[in-house]
This record gives structure tokens, sequence and C-alpha cells, in this order.
């Protein structure tokens, strides 16, 4: 399983891809489909503390798969860090709200996403935050219970939406990973408005990994965002070729149109430590200092760049975490919503 996933970012995901066919003629952002999504898999506490286990062990695993010694994470820090039962229960419960399994359309694509919300929205205006996932294609692609459907941000008075881009699960056409692919998310806008219940002057971004290089990106010049939040984000591209070469090799040929041609053009426009005084929302940063995946130096450069031109940044790095910041997660979420509270318009 572990060899798969690390095949599948280096090579297979190209194959896997969905073709880039066109199946809709309705306007950006209509709303094609709505299902409920499948239930959580994580039915207990003890369920929860185990599938942090394995997903540790697994990081482990696919970093010593690209030749990187990913530090261990001690088993007693992990437990201690992670949520209590009685969160972990309330959860898992997810009383009052609901997740939803969607499609919508993007360039004439139909693509994949969620929506998670209150289950009652009567009368509702309300916040929304567009969740940007990392990956490409089939890998790491946005689950519907990721965050615990995110719970926090439900529970904080917002609504929020992801897609899974094109090329990603239940999306036609090719990931781009940072082409056109940026159009996928622009689409979550109209269909936000139509939904009836969204308050558009509040619209808000949370972008991990991946999906912060993508917010940085949606971000710059004329932001549709109030504020943003990136967890791991990559920011500079250069840097991540050089430290991981699969990137440079096969992963971005087979994502990007015309690498080889147009390399440095590319690699420049994902690259947010280079033009971070253009990005055009306040922004919260995390990072963790083990993260194998991106350097923490991403977000210290673009961090360092936004204050010196005066846009409002936080920047928070956390010893001893890793890329999905397993250890500080709830102080994370908590400090993103406090955040993005600043900067609702009433």
């Amino acid at each position: 399983m572990i060899r798969s996933l690390f095949m599948c970012l280096a090579t297979a995901c190209a194959i896997a891809a969905s073709p880039a066919s066109s199946r809709t003629d309705a306007p950006d952002g209509t709303l094609l489909s709505s299902k409920p999504c499948p239930p959580n898999p994580v039915e207990s506490y003890e369920h929860y503390i185990d599938s942090a286990r394995a997903y540790l062990a697994e990081e482990v695993a696919l970093a010593a798969a690209e030749g990187i010694q990913m530090p261990a994470v001690a088993d007693d820090l992990l437990v201690e860090m992670l949520d209590d039962r009685e969160t972990v229960e309330s959860q898992i419960a997810y009383e009052g709200f609901e997740c939803l399994q969607i499609t919508y359309a993007s360039d004439g694509l139909e693509i994949g996403g969620f929506l998670w919300k209150p289950a009652d929205t009567r009368g509702g205006s309300l916040p929304l935050i567009i969740a940007n996932r990392g990956g490409n294609a089939d890998f790491g692609p946005m689950r519907p219970w990721h965050n615990w459907g995110w719970h926090d941000f439900l529970r904080a008075g917002y609504v929020v939406l992801a897609s899974q881009y094109r090329g990603g699960p239940g999306s036609e056409g090719l990931d781009e990973f940072g082409g056109r692919d940026l159009d996928d998310v622009r689409a979550l806008l109209p269909l936000a408005e139509n939904l009836g219940f969204v308050d558009t002057r509040n619209i808000f971004a949370f972008g991990e990994s991946r999906g912060g290089m993508t917010t940085y990106m949606l971000a710059r010049g004329k932001s549709p965002f109030k504020a943003i939040a990136i967890r791991s984000g990559l920011g500079n591209a250069y840097r991540l070729v050089e430290s991981r070469p699969v990137f440079d090799t096969m992963v971005f040929p087979a994502r990007i149109p015309d690498y080889a041609e147009k390399r440095e053009e590319a690699l420049t426009a994902r690259s947010a430590s280079m033009w971070a005084d253009e990005i055009a929302a306040p922004a919260i940063i995390f990072h963790g200092s083990d993260d194998w995946r991106v350097s923490p130096s991403d977000a210290v450069t673009i961090a360092g760049k936004m204050m010196t031109a005066g846009i409002p940044v936080e920047l928070h790095l956390y010893h001893g975490d890793t890329h999905s910041i397993t250890l500080n997660r709830t102080d994370m979420l908590a400090r993103t919503i406090a955040f993005f509270d600043r900067f609702r318009i009433p």
C-alpha cells in the first residue's frame, strides 16, 4: 500500500488521470449533482488513535522511499497532542452538520468536490471557506471526513467547499498542478453564490501543501479572499525540485503542459516566495519543522516578504511537527478561525 502510493505520486497518476473530455455545456459553477458522503470510517476514539499511528508510520516509509529520513514522533507525545476522547466523540457524532459529495461545471468539465454545511441552512447567510487540497490527480485527494468533515469550521459558523481539481477523483480533465485547475477553484465562487445561504462578502481559503500553492496563486494580485490560511504550503517550486528530484523528472512533466520548454516560467508561477509582495489577502501560515515534503523555509520567506510589503501576516512554526501538522492540528484550526474572524465583514 505504501509503495503503491509513492509510485502514484511519481508515475501512475499520469496514467490514471481522467481523459480531457468535455461533457457539459453548463456555466461554470453550476451544481450538477449532490449526494450524502459515505459514513465516517473512524468509529471510535481508539480507532482515531490507531489511525494517527498508522499515518505516521506511512509517512516515515514514504520519506524513506525518496531517500529522506523523517524524525520519529514518540508515541506518548502523539497521544498527548491528539484530541481527547470527548472531543473525538463529538466530532464523530457530527450533530447538526452534513457532508455532501458534489459535481459541478468548470471549463466545460464535470469536476468532483465536497460541500460541508449545517443540516439546516434556512435563513442563513454564512461565511465560506474554500479548502484547497494537496497532492495531484488521484494522489492525496480531499476526503469527506478530512479534519472531521471540517467540524471546527462548521461549529464556528462557516460553510466549507472543496474541489478535487480536474483529473482528481470524480473529475474529468487533466491536473496541471497550478495551471487551468485554478479555474476549478474559481468556479466554486458562483456555485457558492447560487446556494442561497452563503455570504459572498466573506470568502476565505485554507490551502494545504500543493493547495497552499494554489491558494497563494489565487490570492496574487486581485484576491477573491478576505484572508487565507496555509498549512505546509508549497511556496518555492525550485527548492522542491532540488530536494525531491522526482517532481522535476516525473511529476511536473506529467502534469504541467510544455514543462520542458517552459520550465522556468512554470516554476516561477508556482513559487510564491518569488512574488509574495503581490499576495493581496492577509495570511496566517503554519509549518512543521520536521516536514520532509515541503521545506519550512518556504513559509519563512513568504511571511517575511509579506511583512516587508505591509501585508498582514502571521507565521506559526511548530517544532517537531509533520507535514500534516499532526501534533498541533487543533491549535492550527483554532488560530485559523480566530484569524478569519478578524477579517469578516459584519
